[in-house]
């Protein structure tokens, strides 16, 4: 069963004229979204998770709608989408690489990664300066990176988290204690590493980083910027420095056993 649909105006934002387009070609030609999304490789929650707001399209699925529907307007759209989102081309192309990688290590020394929030954390995090309207598509965009989680074949994922970001009550003690929560759950799966850089530990590095690592070809990283002013890092000498900071940093961490200890305790303190 297909999930209810959210309303939008589609001269609201770029985005509700992409999602409002898109329902519209799918009920002309009465189409299931798990057709579309066979037409699209994804699967038809994705479709629905777009079609209601809740994912940002990508480019790959954007060229192959146009092609299912022999029109050229997603594709096109699709930028005016995430520029509207706040992405910058920078990140743009960084995401698209870490769509694809093999392994992801990543360094936060503010918020628990990314890749490892829950939606009502995001939306926290991620409010200030913004508008309704463009909070709710950051908050998609944030959440569709997470669609990496669920490939065929995940990429192993190592995350460093300094104690004191576990520590801030995020949205409120109720709403940090639901992330902590799918921190953990994360933190169980097989390909995922969670450790805590624990307070007092002697690390001072002040911008969060990501590697990824590719079976073919060279790791590329990404350095956290304000504002969308993060830079892409793909010369192999750099890299590497990048990567022996995180092994050091690593060197500080708690074992996993305890990191996923200390998560439990302060989960329950809150």
């Amino acid at each position: 069963m297909e999930s209810e649909e959210r309303n939008f105006d589609p001269k609201a934002s770029c985005a509700a004229a992409y999602v409002q387009r898109m329902r519209r070609y799918r009920e002309r030609d009465g189409v299931s979204q798990t057709e579309v999304g066979a037409a699209c490789t994804v699967s038809p929650k994705t479709i629905s998770a777009i079609e209601n707001l809740r994912r940002l399209p990508t480019l790959d699925v954007s060229a192959k709608l146009d092609r299912l529907y022999e029109v050229e307007y997603f594709e096109e759209q699709y930028w005016h989408v995430i520029r509207e989102a706040g992405w910058s081309l920078t990140f743009q192309n960084y995401s698209e690489q870490e769509a694809q990688a093999d392994s992801v290590r990543v360094y936060d020394p503010l918020n628990v990664p990314g890749l490892f929030q829950n939606e009502h954390y995001a939306r926290h995090v991620l409010r200030a300066g913004q508008r309704p309207d463009t909070l709710d598509q950051a908050v998609a965009a944030r959440m569709g990176r997470q669609d990496i989680l669920h490939r065929e074949e995940p990429p192993f994922i190592t995350a460093l988290i300094r104690e004191a970001v576990l520590r801030e009550p995020v949205g409120g003690p109720e709403a940090m204690r639901e992330q902590l929560a799918y921190l953990l759950k994360m933190a169980q799966e097989p390909r995922n590493t969670v450790q805590i850089i624990p307070s007092g530990a002697p690390v001072y590095v002040p911008s969060g980083f990501t590697i990824l690592g590719f079976a073919e070809g060279n790791d590329v990283a990404f350095v956290e910027g304000a504002e969308g002013l993060g830079q892409v890092v793909a010369r192999p000498t750099d890299v590497h420095r990048l990567a022996v900071r995180f092994d050091m940093i690593g060197g500080e961490a708690l074992p996993v056993g305890e990191s996923e200890m200390l998560i439990k305790s302060i989960r329950e303190a809150l």
